[in-house]
């Protein structure tokens, strides 16, 4: 690589975090930011100096994937999974079955191709974790009744997404015979066992493998070595390797040193793969001759279906009707898994694209508005004292 390639690379750096930095002062969320530019930058290709990435692209969208799933892991421990699952699975399953089967039945018996109502289906179904998180804090709604609703839905949708990535065949969507069907399976359900074998009776020997290695200041490679070691691993066997690289995660016990050290290491990696996974998903698909048409309704239906289901998981998950509304209004966007199955199917990747960029424009602005939405939707009810009050000044 020449010298100069080097510099191309310094300027587009410097021109994303400027302008992330930008929308940022706006209150935008850094996902639209980076799909912004990349569209931006495959628009105004021909005015440009190509970015000497673009090749490395694929690379580094696949690891982008491998460390954010791994910090996903992280968020949670055998014992927080379980727990939460107890309470929030009917909510999860309400949410899978009207935003994946609904749309499918719909699209494969109206319009599309099987193989494309699959992929098209399992990008309407998921909400974006990274945006519905940020806002959360943002907004300062952490501690509101229907977060642990939102957070834990979205930890469902997070295992659903990595299995329906599993079975649809990681990088690209093909046809399965019945043998490698069952291998897959197999595969899937080795991978499981272990995992609860390891969470069972392993985790006192992973803290101790691990307690000693946290403090070295090379400790850098181990972490990434693990991350790209058991997602390449995953390949191997025929399963995602976000599915590992999650596994990974939730088997490093959060009061282990190492859990600190992985955290505070792998950061930096996270920020730049993710940032430029987003930017280069839509820089480098063929989104020409994508029906607005088509995207508006495809927009339309994923958000109805989401605020239907969610209003419903919340009521059946025990929050008030105003806590309904706030759900619902705040589980729009489609983000990060959305854009994943979209590279299942070159056909339908430009319309996916299309769909998150304005179900993540649309989801922000209602869960900006989402609790003066629940109020004036839901009136407060006015206070018997303060009633009364009125009524003697009256």
């Amino acid at each position: 690589m020449h010298i100069t390639e080097f510099g191309v690379i310094g300027v587009y750096f410097i021109v994303i975090f400027l302008a992330i930095y930008g929308l940022e002062r706006l209150r935008v969320p850094n996902i639209l930011g980076f799909l912004a530019l990349g569209l931006i930058s495959q628009y105004l290709g021909r005015y440009l100096v190509p970015l000497p990435l673009t090749e490395a692209f694929p690379l580094i969208g696949e690891l982008a994937v491998w460390l954010l799933f791994f910090f996903i892991g992280l968020e949670y421990s055998p014992e927080a999974l379980a727990r939460m699952s107890r309470s929030l699975w009917k909510p999860g399953l309400i949410d899978f079955g009207v935003n994946f089967f609904v749309p499918l039945l719909l699209l494969s018996t109206l319009a599309y191709p099987f193989s494309q109502a699959l992929v098209l289906s399992a990008a309407l179904y998921p909400s974006s974790t990274v945006i519905v998180a940020r806002l959360l804090a943002d907004t300062r709604r952490l501690a509101s009744s229907e977060a642990e609703l939102l957070i834990g839905v979205l930890i469902f949708e997070d295992v659903i997404g990595i299995l329906l990535l599993t079975f649809l065949g990681g990088a690209g969507h093909t046809e399965r015979s019945l043998y490698s069907i069952l291998a897959l399976a197999g595969s899937f359900l080795m991978v499981v066992g272990v995992f609860m074998l390891l969470s069972r009776w392993g985790l006192h020997l992973i803290e101790r493998l691990l307690t000693p290695l946290a403090g070295h200041e090379l400790a850098v490679f181990l972490v990434v070595g693990l991350v790209l070691g058991l997602g390449a691993l995953g390949h191997a066997i025929g399963l995602s390797g976000a599915l590992l690289t999650f596994l990974l995660g939730v088997l490093i016990p959060e009061e282990n040193p190492f859990y600190e050290t992985a955290s505070r290491m792998l950061v930096p990696f996270k920020e730049l793969a993710v940032g430029l996974f987003f930017f280069a998903i839509p820089s480098t698909m063929v989104l020409t001759q994508v029906p607005g048409l088509s995207v508006l309704s495809l927009s339309l239906l994923g958000m109805g279906l989401k605020g239907v289901s969610t209003y419903i998981g919340a009521w059946v998950y025990g929050l008030g009707p105003r806590g309904r509304y706030r759900a619902a209004l705040s589980f729009l966007p489609k983000g990060e898994f959305s854009l994943l199955f979209a590279q299942l199917g070159q056909a339908v990747s430009g319309l996916i694209v299309g769909i998150v960029i304005l179900s993540s424009v649309v989801g922000t602005i209602l869960f900006v508005q989402a609790e003066r939405l629940s109020d004036y939707l839901v009136p407060r009810k006015p206070k018997k004292g303060a009633v009364g009050a009125s009524v003697a000044r009256g």
